[in-house]
């Protein structure tokens, strides 16, 4: 009887332990606590929760954070986080990523953010953060996307974001940083995306650069780099997409560029010195896109062939130094949608036929003559020939908009007999407006698009417009208004209305007296609003010209 009691009482204690065991396996796993503690922290402090489709009962690592679905599925959870619970036997969950996007949060970047050691994913970006980008940030080894683009964050970019050797996409546009690009990126050599455009940085660009054999896209537009383009970037061979107009680059443009054969996308702009030649685009047989506006290239255009070039969809090599005739293989480019040729040097007569695909074409301010073929007639054809030297006597030009021959070369019209001695413009408006001193702001109404003018039907002035909003809205419009009445002016009805043109945007006075005239220009910038949110860092830059001389740069 006792030796069967034994067993029995043995058998019992089995099955206990067993049923226990099972228990802790079936547990589910935790957020690592300090972990949970530091999100917590943050969210609290931005003022923002945690989903019920991720934080299950309080506990952070649940639900959709914790599944294997992608995370770009669900872009409207937001904040949101992804786990991995594979830890500790499947019993801890470490936040591998964190979202927290356009959602003007404000502040600096938190402390707190350093606990999330295993971090892989990190978005902030179209908020309001300040201040600089703390050096713990280089404690991400295991980071593959970083991005705190659409932010006012300040000072210069850490050094120590160079140990984050395993990041794949760099977001930091639209920022106000200083100084120059840290050397140490260079050691970034997994990167693929690079977006460091209108951020503030200056200087020369690093030589380091180099080492990025994996980089696809490099976005540096609109900031203060200065130097000349370095020649080893013609060994950064992946890139499919660089953009590097808006800066103070000096030429030439480095020939080794020609090696870059698989990119589709190449924006230069705005040289400052040097002259630079188009030899280093003839293996670029790839490019749909590209722009090389303001560069100082010179040579004669029509001893290029553009036939090569089969998937070209957008072409500007307007503001160049470039010579000779239009050459017909351009305009028999059967992708070709945009085409700027403004000012240059261009003479001879506009060449036929025209590839069916064109919408626009821009030759303004050259040296072109002679007579109009007939496509100019064609239909919703976005064309600009002002500042030329056509005679549009008896032409066949009778769907042009009119007023073309008052603003060919030198402004003909009224030639000794001026009829005016001032003329006043309230851009975009859709009515005239008398001003508190009586004086009486025309109207200006029309829209304009790519590359399009227009004269008054009295002749008394006119306005020319060119330029796409590159990889911009369809039919984005060019006038904006705005029911916002500014402070500490008289005429504020003159302020709510504006012309918009992304390239160049020209108005004559037509007629007038010669003489000394005062040019009063007023200006009002009621797009990006003065509240602490995203909207907000964008910033508008333009050079003011009158009569052709440069009065005011980067106003």
């Amino acid at each position: 009887m006792r030796r069967c009691s034994c067993w029995q009482l043995l058998w019992l204690v089995l099955v206990c332990s067993w049923r226990i065991a099972a228990a802790q396996a079936q547990a589910a796993p935790r957020t690592d606590p300090t972990e949970a503690a530091a999100l917590n922290t943050i969210l609290g402090r931005w003022g923002k929760k945690a989903s019920s489709e991720w934080n299950i009962s309080g506990e952070l690592c649940s639900g959709l954070a914790s599944d294997k679905t992608n995370w770009d599925d669900y872009p409207n959870i937001n904040p949101f986080i992804k786990c991995d619970c594979s830890y500790n036997n499947n019993s801890v969950c470490h936040i591998i990523k964190l979202r927290v996007y356009k959602l003007n949060v404000v502040g600096q970047l938190p402390s707190e953010l350093q606990n999330f050691t295993y971090m892989e994913d990190l978005n902030l970006a179209y908020n309001y953060l300040s201040g600089v980008v703390p050096s713990f940030i280089g404690k991400f080894t295991s980071m593959e996307y970083l991005n705190l683009a659409f932010n006012p964050l300040s000072g210069q970019l850490p050094k120590e974001i160079g140990n984050l050797t395993n990041l794949l996409m760099l977001g930091v546009s639209f920022n106000n940083f200083t100084g120059e690009l840290p050397e140490e990126l260079g050691n970034l050599v997994k990167l693929e995306q690079l977006y460091i455009d209108s951020s503030g940085f200056s200087g020369p660009f690093p030589l380091t650069f180099s080492k990025l054999q994996r980089l696809k896209i490099l976005r540096a537009q609109d900031n203060d780099f200065t130097g000349k383009i370095p020649d080893n970037f013609g060994s950064m061979s992946s890139l499919e997409d660089m953009a590097f107009q808006g800066n103070s680059f000096e030429g030439p443009i480095p020939a080794s560029l020609s090696k870059l054969t698989k990119l589709t996308n190449l924006r230069i702009g705005d040289i400052v010195n040097g002259s630079s030649s188009l030899a280093f685009i003839s293996n670029l047989t790839s490019l749909s896109n590209m722009i090389l506006r303001n560069c100082r290239i010179s040579g004669n255009l029509g001893l290029v062939d553009f036939s090569k070039f089969a998937n070209l969809t957008y072409l500007d090599l307007s503001f160049n130094n470039f010579t000779g005739q239009i050459p017909q293989s351009i305009l028999n480019l059967g992708s070709l949608e945009f085409l700027f040729l403004g000012n240059n040097s261009l003479t001879g007569s506009l060449p036929d036929p025209i590839s069916s695909s064109l919408k626009t074409l821009d030759f303004s301010y050259n040296q072109l003559s002679g007579r109009f073929p007939s496509w100019v007639n064609q239909n919703n054809l976005q064309l600009n020939l002002v500042a030329n030297n056509f005679v549009l006597v008896g032409t066949n030009s009778s769907i042009l908009p009119s007023g073309l021959g008052c603003l060919q070369q030198d402004t003909p019209c009224f030639r000794g007999s001026p009829e005016y001695y001032s003329f006043a413009v309230d851009c975009g408006s859709n009515s005239s407006t008398s001003a508190s001193d009586n004086t009486i702001f025309e109207a200006d109404p029309t829209s304009l698009g790519t590359a399009a003018y227009y004269v008054t039907s009295q002749t008394r002035w006119g306005v020319s417009s060119v330029g796409n909003f590159f990889q911009g809205t369809n039919g984005m419009d060019r006038i904006y208004s705005s029911s916002k009445h500014f402070q500490n002016t008289v005429d504020s009805k003159l302020f709510e209305t504006a012309r918009m043109s992304p390239s160049s945007l020209r108005y004559y006075g037509l007629g007038l007296e010669n003489g000394n005239y005062t040019v009063l220009l007023q200006f009002a910038e009621f797009s990006f609003t003065e509240t602490p949110t995203w909207q907000s860092l964008g910033r508008r830059v333009f050079d003011i010209y009158v009569q052709g001389a440069l009065k005011e740069k980067n106003f």
